[in-house]
């Protein structure tokens, strides 16, 4: 059975299709924290990238900023020149957006890589030269892809 929009509903509805054809999308996230469930899920996929590599925190590289990301975090491995980001977007169009960019721009003496699961975009990069850190970038974006 169909129930039937008051003028009220059809009102808010509207102005909210509104809102969101206007701005390109749907609303924004308003606010992320560190234990928003994407970004747990994220640092899940690289944990189990990671194997037993042991990682470090970093700053993520490009910015969350520089990249137009909700949020975001990066890990460094300690065993090789391996560094990844992981962003959060507000979905995946957003994220496969910042990819296509980001594989675009790989600075010059590192090779890098990238995958999007979701909203979150994993981009991961390595000295040219770092043959095991090619390895490990691959392992991380199969993770991330879901091919563990």
């Amino acid at each position: 059975m169909r129930i039937p929009l008051t003028l009220s509903a059809r009102t808010t509805l509207l102005f909210s299709l509104l809102l969101c054809a206007c701005s390109g999308g749907p609303p924004r996230r308003n606010s992320v924290t560190p234990n928003d469930p994407s970004l747990r899920r994220g640092e899940a996929l690289v944990r189990h990238g990671a194997g037993r590599d042991e990682l470090s925190p970093v700053d993520p590289a490009p910015s969350v900023q520089d990249l137009g990301a909700q949020a975001g975090f990066g890990r460094a491995w300690t065993s090789s020149s391996v560094r990844a980001s992981v962003y959060l977007f507000n979905n995946y169009q957003e994220a496969r957006v910042a990819e296509d960019w980001l594989k675009a721009h790989v600075p010059e003496g590192r090779r890098g890589d990238g995958t999007v699961n979701g909203d979150l975009l994993v981009w991961a990069t390595a000295d040219a030269t770092d043959e095991a850190g090619r390895a490990i970038i691959e392992d991380l974006i199969s993770s991330f892809a879901g091919e563990e």
